[in-house]
């Protein structure tokens, strides 16, 4: 107890230097670098560069005193103790500041980089030393990481919180740039800027972006991506970590609802254009963000569920039961997704059917519509996904998975089921006593809607769930055991039966050839019924085999 004091007063003076020298280090380094570059919005004055200049070395200086001596003292712990290395004190500060340094360091690297391709913008100098401060503190902290690595206990659950941590926190910063960037340069290819131009107005002063913005945009995406996947790299060694499974799939699922995203935006966009004859303003289809905007999304989707599914892959190549789990557990999860999809497209149709039958003061749109059917078209694949998860299932016999998938949407039924039901009695119990909600009908229709959706879904998978026997899997379980208790005793009936049959042979004097044969055969055949074993009963009383012979190979064959 004492020690993990001491422990944790070193390491939070040792963190509080690094900090205070950092932003030390980004105030003397925007000052310096608003000079370099001659940012017109922050020229500095000779005043505030002899303040950043001290400050920098003030802080520097006393980080190197007090910092230096706690990173000895700390050095020294390590020296005396053997288990200080794995401690979670240090494991803890390590990650804990990494974690939070990275992605402040690469968010503010992307940024950076896209508006150096901008006209007119500033914060370019303090962007930069912002990044460059704590990517260093990043660098300086993963090299004391890697000097003496976790390897057990709470320790080892901090380096693997920090690293597939960080990696879900960049997927996030990841995708912001990745909308933005692909955005723009759809809307400039294929649109010719019309997006953007429309965004800003259509005045005089309004343009498609410059070929150096959308460099610039392309340029910081891939700085996003280079640490996003480089942090896969940091922890390639740690295939059998339960929790790198679950961040990756985490991932996956991300990734896979983006994709679901892409593929809803299109289907509206076709039925709104093409079947309802809605006009959309340019802004919505095309540019950064744009509303329908099909392409960033479902390209980022396919890119990190692609991705993760690769990194799940590696790591469970050198077994083949985890390929086969990991197989199972993403098309769970890619059904799961694909399903809640459907139901809710499914629900918002009935909504709108109920709306248009029994109207209330909400009109339904042709947007409505669009929506609700984009819904149903997006999610129509868990059909053949749920299909083929059943059967790979079976043909596996590895059911989890599937146990899973069922119980996701057997609990989402039930709880639209009962919350939709509680809606409605609500609704209509407020009207019946004089005292209706606002627009109580439509909330009505909704809970109506939600309460048929679910009551189907739990009808569905519920029969399922009694089906496969996955609410009496404890039952089904003894069975099982019963059964393999019951082959294994059959096998040793077999084999001692067969055998007492030739020790019988070879030491008893029997009236005749034939009637041994007879008597081995019945012997044999009277337990298990199997050729096999007649077969040997024959080739040993022809003198083809040994006696030793014969025990072998009954031995083998039922093993």
């Amino acid at each position: 107890m004492l020690r993990g004091l001491y422990r944790f007063y070193l390491y939070v003076v040792f963190m509080a230097m690094l900090l205070f020298a950092t932003f030390g280090v980004i105030q003397l380094l925007t000052v310096l670098l608003q000079s370099l570059f001659k940012d017109q919005y922050n020229t500095p004055s000779s005043a505030s560069l002899v303040q950043a200049l001290v400050f920098g070395i003030v802080s520097l200086i006393t980080a190197a005193l007090f910092g230096g001596l706690h990173y000895w003292l700390i050095r020294r712990d390590m020296r005396d103790d053997p288990e200080a290395g794995n401690s979670a004190v240090r494991a803890f500060f390590l990650n804990a500041v990494e974690m939070i340094s990275l992605p402040l360091a690469v968010g503010s690297g992307a940024f950076t980089i896209s508006n150096f391709g901008q006209q007119n913008v500033g914060g370019i100098s303090s962007g930069a030393a912002f990044t460059i401060a704590f990517l260093g503190l990043w660098a300086l902290l993963e090299w004391e990481r890697r000097r003496v690595q976790a390897s057990s206990g709470a320790a080892l659950v901090f380096q693997r919180l920090h690293l597939y941590g960080t990696q879900l926190i960049l997927l996030f910063i990841l995708t912001f740039s990745w909308l933005q960037t692909v955005g723009q340069l759809v809307d400039s290819v294929f649109f010719g800027g019309a997006g953007i131009t429309a965004a800003c107005g259509g005045g005089a002063g309004c343009h498609g972006p410059a070929l150096a913005s959308v460099i610039a945009n392309v340029a910081s995406t891939l700085w996003v991506v280079l640490f996003w996947s480089g942090y896969s790299w940091l922890g390639r060694a740690d295939t059998a970590s339960v929790l790198r499974s679950v961040f990756h799939f985490i991932g996956y699922g991300y990734g896979t609802i983006v994709v679901l995203v892409g593929m809803y935006r299109g289907v509206t966009l076709l039925f709104s254009l093409l079947i309802f004859k809605d006009t959309l303003p340019a802004n919505s289809i095309s540019g950064p963000f744009a509303e329908y905007d099909v392409v960033s999304p479902l390209s980022l989707g396919i890119f990190v569920a692609a991705t993760y599914v690769f990194w799940l892959r590696n790591a469970a190549a050198k077994q083949s039961e985890q390929r086969v789990s990991v197989f199972l557990t993403e098309l769970s999860v890619a059904a799961a997704l694909f399903g809640v999809t459907f139901w809710s497209g499914c629900g918002l149709i009935l909504l709108y059917i109920l709306e248009h039958t029994f109207p209330s003061t909400t009109p339904v749109t042709s947007e409505n519509w669009a929506t609700s059917i984009a819904f149903v078209i997006a999610g129509v694949a868990y059909i053949p996904l749920g299909l083929l998860l059943r059967l790979r299932s079976t043909q596996a016999a590895f059911l989890a998975p599937l146990r899973g998938f069922t119980f996701v949407l057997l609990g989402g039924g039930i709880l639209a089921a009962a919350i939709g039901g509680a809606t409605a009695l609500y609704a209509y119990g407020t009207a019946a006593l004089g005292s209706p909600l606002d627009n109580w009908l439509n909330v009505a229709h909704t809970g109506i809607a939600a309460l048929t959706i679910g009551v189907l879904i739990v009808g569905i998978y519920l029969w399922t769930s009694i089906r496969e026997g996955f609410l009496g899997s404890r039952v089904k379980q003894q069975a099982t055991e019963v059964t393999s208790s019951t082959t294994a005793t059959k096998e040793e009936e077999i084999h001692s039966a067969a055998l007492a049959t030739i020790d019988a042979d070879t030491t008893a004097n029997s009236p005749t050839q034939e009637a041994r044969v007879t008597q081995m055969r019945q012997a044999a055949t009277a337990v298990s019924g199997a050729p096999s074993v007649e077969k040997i009963v024959d080739e040993l009383l022809a003198g083809k085999i040994s006696r030793d012979e014969a025990v072998s190979r009954i031995e083998r064959l039922v093993r």
